[in-house]
């Protein structure tokens, strides 16, 4: 836990996921970040899963990993709040928050969060 201005953030850094189950495939996952596998060679991909649900928000296909850890993060931030495992320490005041916990408002407000934090050199 990082304390953050008297708010505790929980950091993937500081909380390491658990081992794949995978045996005979090539795991995609990225080692660090939450939410994030890689789809082909030059693209990531990120979603999450609904709270008590079984069903995925799908958060979209972005060029770098930390694109899609910051989706990631705004996607934790409006289902989970404060008690979230977030990517990057400064996600809960950087980051926009959805208007709702719709699929469609977490899907626009972590398309804007990932675009402002696009390298320049892709551009």
């Amino acid at each position: 836990m990082l304390n953050l201005l008297d708010k505790k953030v929980m950091l993937a850094s500081q909380n390491p996921k658990k081992r794949d189950g995978r045996k005979k495939l090539k795991e995609t996952r990225h080692p660090v970040y939450r939410g994030v596998r890689r789809k082909n060679p030059q693209k990531w991909v990120c979603e999450i899963r609904e709270p008590n649900k079984k069903s995925r928000i799908w958060l979209g296909t972005f060029p770098t990993a930390e694109m899609a850890a910051r989706a990631h993060d705004v996607a934790v931030i409006a289902l989970h709040g404060q008690s979230g495992c977030l990517n990057f320490a400064d996600s809960m005041w950087k980051l926009p928050i959805p208007t709702s916990t719709m699929a469609k408002d977490i899907q626009r407000t972590a398309a804007e969060a990932a675009k402002a934090f696009r390298p320049v050199k892709l551009d």
